[in-house]
C-alpha cells in the first residue's frame, strides 16, 4: 500500500502545486463554481506561503494529491463573521484542495485532520476557514466534520454572483 505523507512544501514542489490548482480551478469552473481566479490562488501567493513555511502538501508515491496553507492571516471581511472564539489565537486554513482525480478517496479528511492536530499542537484555540457558498460539496464536507458556521461574508473582490462565503470554525 502506498504511503501518504503530509509535509511542508518546498520550492521544488511549486510547479506541481501550480498544475494541481490549475486542474482544480478548471474542474470547479466546469461545475459552475467560480471561487478561484487568476489572482487567487496564484504562483505569487504560493511563493509567499513557501517563504513562511505555511504551505503543506499531501504526497503519495511522489505525487502531490492535495495542498493547504495554514497561517494566521484573516480576510478583512471576516470581521463580520460572528466568531465564537474571541480570546484565543485561531489558525486559518486557506487554499485547501485535493486534485480532482483524487477526490472521494478520503484525502481531504486526512488533510483536515492534520490541520486540526497541527493547530492543537501549536497551541491555537480554533481552526477557521471560509467556503464559497456555491460549493455545496465543500460546505457539506466542513459541516460533516463538526465545523460550525459562524456567519456569511461578501468577498467583494470575487466575481459578481460568486461573492457570498460562509465562515466556519472548530474550537479546541
Amino acid at each position: 500500500m502506498a504511503e501518504k505523507r503530509i509535509v511542508r512544501a518546498t520550492y521544488e514542489d511549486l510547479a506541481s502545486i501550480d498544475v494541481m490548482f490549475g486542474d482544480c480551478k478548471e474542474y470547479l469552473e466546469s461545475r459552475g463554481i467560480l471561487q478561484w481566479d487568476e489572482t487567487y490562488p496564484n504562483r505569487e501567493y504560493f511563493e509567499k506561503a513557501l517563504e513562511g513555511e505555511e504551505i503543506f502538501i499531501l504526497k503519495m508515491d511522489g505525487q502531490i494529491l492535495g495542498t493547504m496553507v495554514l497561517d494566521e492571516w484573516q480576510a478583512p471581511e471576516w470581521s463580520e463573521a460572528g466568531w465564537t472564539e474571541l480570546n484565543g489565537k485561531p489558525l486559518i486554513l486557506h487554499s485547501f484542495c485535493v486534485h480532482p482525480s483524487s477526490q472521494g478517496g478520503g484525502y481531504g479528511g486526512t488533510m483536515l485532520q492534520f490541520a486540526e492536530e497541527f493547530a492543537r499542537q501549536q497551541g491555537y484555540s480554533a481552526l477557521r476557514l471560509d467556503a464559497y457558498s456555491g460549493n455545496e460539496s465543500a460546505v457539506k464536507f466542513y459541516e460533516k466534520r463538526g465545523y460550525r458556521k459562524t456567519g456569511e461574508v461578501i468577498m467583494g473582490q470575487k466575481r459578481p454572483g460568486h461573492q457570498l462565503y460562509y465562515c466556519y470554525e472548530k474550537l479546541f
